[in-house]
């Protein structure tokens, strides 16, 4: 009572001192202390209940709910809102009614959320039941993603399992980057949900029903039918739950779908709870690359290692665990429920006088009943939540859409056999390749496809006798340059020669590629390498390295065996009878010249200019002096006689133009004639070749060359390749070798387009062959490898080593020269060519001859005036011989004295100023003029009258006639 009064003394004072007033302001009093005591005390261990649908046999499942639970709960001191779970099983034929009646009791119960239940509830009844009342509803396995209509139904569902049509588009991203251009897709038939989880995929049927292919499969059907159906193929997009893929797999080997070369793509999530280890260790034969797709749980374990199944990675070392495998499922329901705890706080942070737990039933919800309002707050928290960056949630990132579908999240590739990451995809569509050193790597030796073309790849006849096998039966320029790139890259590696013998064409009608392309298109081969060029065509099917070698387009032609000319080679401008005629023409003009100057007034001449009064006349135009002078005209060289009347000057220029005209047409045609430079024929290039039908071209059937001229707009290339398609049989050939043999067969009538690379080859081999004109229509050799091969920047930048080394520049010189042959090297036709001694060799020996001919003439003159001297000297013919060579060897002397008894024919050869001198001194009246005579003929006569007139004028004569 007193304490009462100390507490309440005033209080009468205040309200007019009446005491029943005041007992009632202390009763008000104490019920609030009481109700914010009772708020406190429920605000620090409000208890939550949350409800959850698990089926009999997801018994880890459920137990993996209520330990995170457990996890979120905390201490018990340290606890402000505690989660009290409420589970609901199932059995696998419960159906819809069963199933809202359990979520309409978990309701009543007043839970704030329901999770699950699991895919395999056929009905989301539980999902429209917390959407009429307001109660969040949260999934954690897949889902059939409802049609816009039925979206308003579902404002109050969340899906942590990626939406299907993100993971679609994932699952093309990645099958872009292996670089598959040609694939086949497997899914299940009775799997509803297959085909939005491959639409994006399946799409590409529609544009490319040629590469693309769909094969579906039942549980019970005999998987063999549908394998069969795609035998051969080599890329395969398998999309199956993890219990059937042993039996899939097992099921593929007789059709050879599980050798070395090929490569499944796995599209289920949960492909690590298999045990496909095991497979590969049971068969031998089972070495098929098998890549899969799971989500990417950050941050622990890391990124880079398996989180689920019994094998993990940590720190490069392999690890095998003998637990129950994690599921993605196990995560998926961590995140779910860290998701609503940190959604329920932040409420509870911003409106704790509003979360009480609900008060709703479904009877009065669905009687037009009001719902529970902070139900759709919290789906709207959830929604807004960023998993970035956050160490609470397993799956990476994690966003929602408006409906409730996760629409962010991280796809982990990896190896399905190992289980080690290889690259991460993530919602922009990028992949990112990991580089994880594996203690345990697979042997991994190439496939190099091929074909049989020297120099190129060819079989060595020394690994045949000796029965070698691999690639030691094979040389050649591509075998030295595949060696050098493994030396420089560091892998294995074995020649695979194409049974076809054909570089890669596609079939319009068949829509498949053969030969290498094809080999490789096929996963048959790792990569392809002989003299195969870039073509847009082919770069539509595979990558390419970078160049290993620059090329063109040349014709390929026959020549003619080089033939050593002969001694009258020179004679060659003119025909046989072209020179017979011009020889009747010298000696029918010297003739004819001698007659009409002998019967020409004008052409006697007086031999004394200075006596006006001759007693004789002189012609100079006998047979000698106008043979010299016709031959010295057609020689064009000068002549020191001159005719002076108008007939023998019109004779004289008729023969000088004829000479002009023979002299320079031999000189015009001695070139042609005595060296190779003359083209065979008159075809100089592909223009002149096209315009021409008597030699036929072709070149090989689907080749480079022949994409190249049926692809082109250029009209020459155009009119070459309709030529081609003319010709009757064909112009075409299977390879280079064919082409070769046609030409050198056909002798001309035949000639080959082919690269510039591979005919100087043929040309060193072969002699008779030759190139014609300039090379067209640029090119390149490089390596092909499939599109998305991570070892094509390797053997780029080893090509570039190579190339930078010059051994590309050796392998070519060592595999294209030929030491064992010299071929006749045939001059530039554009280049001035020099003649050699072979070409000229006739005229040098005819110089020989004449010169020969004059030395013999001369001897013999000399001879017989030796003989002549002696018997008239009265001396040997030894010693006249002697005196006579003695004379003419002192070459310093050139006068010659004139002694008794010279014989007549000295005197003729006497210098014309001395018979001057002894005709000076002839009496005149012993002179005549003798019309028709020569000087020398009158020179005999005098001297025969004189030496009868009596021998004191003779001894007279005979001493002034000494010199």
């Amino acid at each position: 009572m007193k304490a009462s009064r100390l507490l309440f003394g005033n209080k009468p004072q205040m309200f007019g001192g009446n005491s029943r007033e005041a007992a009632m302001w202390q009763r008000m009093l104490v019920l609030c202390c009481m109700w914010s005591a009772f708020f406190v005390c429920r605000s620090r261990g409000q208890q939550v209940n949350i409800g959850a649908f698990f089926y009999d046999d997801e018994l880890e499942l459920e137990r993996e709910f209520m330990a995170v639970v457990s996890a979120i709960n905390g201490p018990e001191d340290e606890q402000t809102a505690r989660f009290y779970p409420l589970i609901k099983r199932l059995k696998p034929e419960d159906g819809s009614v069963t199933l809202q009646e359990q979520a309409c009791d978990l309701i009543d119960n007043g839970v704030a959320a329901i999770f699950g239940p699991s895919s395999k509830a056929a009905s989301d009844i539980v999902a429209l039941v917390c959407n009429s009342t307001g109660i969040p509803h949260i999934e954690f396995d897949i889902a059939d993603e409802g049609v816009q209509a039925e979206k308003p139904n579902h404002q109050l569902t969340l899906n942590l399992y990626p939406a299907q049509a993100i993971l679609s588009k994932a699952y093309a991203d990645i099958v872009q980057n292996f670089g598959w251009r040609k694939f086949t897709i497997v899914y299940d038939a009775d799997d509803a949900k297959a085909a939005a989880r491959l639409q994006d995929l399946l799409q590409l049927r529609e544009v490319h029903n040629d590469v693309v292919r769909v094969r579906k499969f039942q549980r019970d059907d005999d998987y063999r039918v549908m394998w069969k159906s795609i035998r051969g193929e080599r890329r395969v997009v398998l999309d199956c739950e993890p219990s059937m893929l042993v039996e899939l797999l097992n099921s593929s080997t007789e059709f050879g779908l599980t050798g070395q070369y090929n490569h499944i793509f796995l599209t289920n999530l949960e492909t690590y709870t298999d045990h496909l280890e095991e497979l590969a260790a049971d068969n031998e034969t089972f070495a098929v690359n098998i890549t899969a797709a799971r989500l990417l749980v950050s941050p622990d374990p890391p990124a880079y290692s398996l989180p689920y199944g019994y094998v993990t990675q940590r720190d490069g070392i392999v690890y095998e665990s003998s637990e129950p495998p994690r599921t993605l499922l196990h995560d998926l329901i961590h995140d779910a429920l860290q998701l609503f705890a940190q959604s329920w706080r932040n409420a509870s942070f911003f409106y704790p006088d509003r979360m009480a737990v609900p008060r709703v039933t479904c009877d009065f919800a669905a009687s037009g009943g009001r719902t529970w309002a902070m139900g759709r707050y919290l789906a709207r928290l959830m929604k807004g939540t960023s998993g970035v960056n956050s160490t609470s949630f397993r799956t990476s990132i994690l966003q929602f859409d408006d409906d409730g579908q996760r629409i962010t999240f991280n796809i982990e590739v990896y190896d399905a056999l190992d289980g080690i990451g290889r690259a991460i995809w993530d919602p922009r569509g990028q992949i990112t390749q990991l580089n994880v050193d594996v203690k345990t790597q697979k042997k991994m030796v190439y496939r190099v496809a091929t074909r049989i073309g020297p120099p190129y790849f060819s079989y060595n006849e020394t690994a045949l006798e000796l029965n070698l096998t691999g690639n030691a039966l094979y040389q050649g320029y591509a075998v030295d340059l595949i060696d050098a790139i493994a030396r420089y890259v560091g892998f294995e590696y074995e020649f695979v020669p194409v049974a076809d013998q054909q570089y890669g064409k596609l079939d319009k009608e068949t829509k498949q590629w053969n030969g290498i392309i094809g080999e490789i298109i096929n996963n048959d081969a790792h990569m392809g390498i002989c003299d195969l060029t870039i073509t847009q065509a082919r770069k539509t099917a595979v990558d390419f390295t970078v160049p290993f070698m620059q090329l063109g387009v040349s014709i390929l032609a026959y020549k003619s065996p080089h033939v050593e000319k002969t001694l009258d080679a020179y004679l060659e401008p003119f025909g046989g009878e072209v020179w017979i005629w011009i020889l009747i023409s010298v000696f029918v003009m010297t003739v004819l010249k001698t007659i009409v100057a002998r019967i020409s007034k004008m052409d006697w001449e007086n031999p004394h200019p200075c006596n006006r009064d001759p007693e004789v006349l002189e012609n100079q135009w006998h047979i000698h002096n106008t043979g010299w002078l016709t031959v010295a005209s057609i020689m064009t060289a000068g002549c020191d006689i001159l005719p002076r009347s108008p007939q023998v000057r019109m004779f004289e220029a008729t023969w000088w133009i004829f000479a002009i005209i023979i002299a320079n047409s031999y000189t015009a045609n001695l070139a042609a004639f005595l060296t190779s430079s003359k083209m065979e024929g008159s075809i100089t290039n592909l223009k002149d070749l096209s315009a021409q039908k008597k030699v036929k071209f072709g070149t090989i059937y689907g080749g480079s060359t022949y994409n190249l001229l049926a692809d082109s707009n250029e009209t020459v290339y155009r009119l070459a390749f309709n030529l081609m398609n003319n010709d009757d049989p064909s112009a075409y050939t299977k390879d280079n070798l064919e082409g070769v043999d046609r030409v050198r067969k056909n002798r001309g009538d035949y000639m080959f387009l082919m690269e510039t690379t591979t005919l100087e080859y043929h040309r060193e081999q072969n002699c008779d062959l030759r190139s014609v004109g300039e090379k067209f229509g640029e090119k390149h050799y490089a390596i092909a490898v499939p599109f998305g091969a991570e070892y094509r920047s390797n053997l780029s930048v080893a090509i570039l080593k190579l190339s930078e080394r010059g051994e590309l520049y050796d392998l070519k010189q060592k595999w294209w020269k030929n030491p064992n042959t010299s071929c006749f090297e045939e001059p530039d036709p554009d280049a001035t060519p020099d003649m050699t001694f072979e070409q000229l060799r006739g005229i040098f020996y005819t110089l020989y001859a004449g010169i020969l001919i004059a030395f013999l003439i001369g001897i013999t003159e000399f001879l017989l005036y030796v003989q002549q001297v002696a018997l008239e000297e009265r001396l040997t013919f030894k010693d006249a011989f002697k005196k006579e060579i003695r004379f003419v060897l002192c070459v310093w002397n050139n006068r010659k004295p004139i002694v008794a008894g010279t014989p007549m024919s000295s005197v003729r050869t006497t210098p014309r100023r001395s018979l001057e001198k002894s005709l000076d001194r002839t009496p005149k009246s012993s002179r005549r003029v003798v019309i028709g005579r020569s000087s020398e003929e009158m020179r005999e006569m005098a001297q025969g009258s004189g030496s009868s007139s009596g021998s004191n004028n003779a001894g007279r004569e005979q001493k002034e006639a000494r010199v």
